[in-house]
């Protein structure tokens, strides 16, 4: 049963065993789930000194908007099965500009580096919206990113921004640093309907 939740793999580890068994028992309760498929599951705990433990799910690049739609009743019945802390990223390719199988290849926005890169953190901090994002320059030259969070969703939030700051660390080299603050602009939640509007 878990073998059929995961994308072309049959042979699967045992943590991914474990998933693949939590995914389909939730699946009777969220109906939505059943069109998610995953890639593979990686342990982080001992790569990032965790306390918890910490897996990171990939999922295919095709399964993201079932995931978005799904992610804020899925990750919590996930982390209660597992015990663990679940992050989520989809399967990305990063292209370089000077591999060309012809002349007039392109390419696209959508596989250069930077856009990877902040994909995986709007991936890694599901179901919230990123509101802003600054680029600041210490006095050695290092560079570290300051993230502007929903303050709305800061008590889901806040337990796993330390897993979210190590494991981008170690995926993409770069320092975070999280803040919360107030939205008052309209938008559209993952997964909903309407668009809200925060009130004065």
């Amino acid at each position: 049963m878990a073998a059929n939740k995961f994308w072309k793999k049959t042979e699967l580890s045992n943590l991914e065993q474990q998933v693949g068994v939590a995914l389909t028992q939730i699946e009777q309760s969220i109906a939505d789930a059943k069109n998610l498929k995953l890639s593979s599951v990686v342990d982080y705990t001992a790569k990032i000194n965790a306390k918890k433990q910490v897996y990171l799910v990939y999922i295919p690049h095709p399964c993201l908007s079932v995931f978005n739609k799904v992610s804020s009743k899925l990750l919590p019945e996930l982390e209660k099965r597992l015990k663990a802390t679940i992050l989520v990223v989809a399967k990305r390719t990063i292209e370089s500009k000077w591999v060309k199988s012809h002349r007039s290849q392109t390419r696209p926005n959508s596989r250069t580096l930077t856009s990877v890169y902040d994909s995986i953190l709007e991936d890694l901090v599901a179901p919230t919206f990123i509101l802003g994002r600054r680029t600041r320059v210490r006095v050695d030259g290092t560079k570290f990113y300051r993230i502007f969070l929903d303050e709305q969703d800061k008590a889901e939030l806040e337990p796993r921004l330390d897993a979210v700051k190590a494991v981008y660390k170690l995926l993409t080299t770069r320092d975070l640093e999280f803040e919360f603050r107030r939205d008052d602009v309209f938008y559209q939640k993952r997964g909903a309907s309407k668009k809200v509007q925060r009130k004065q």
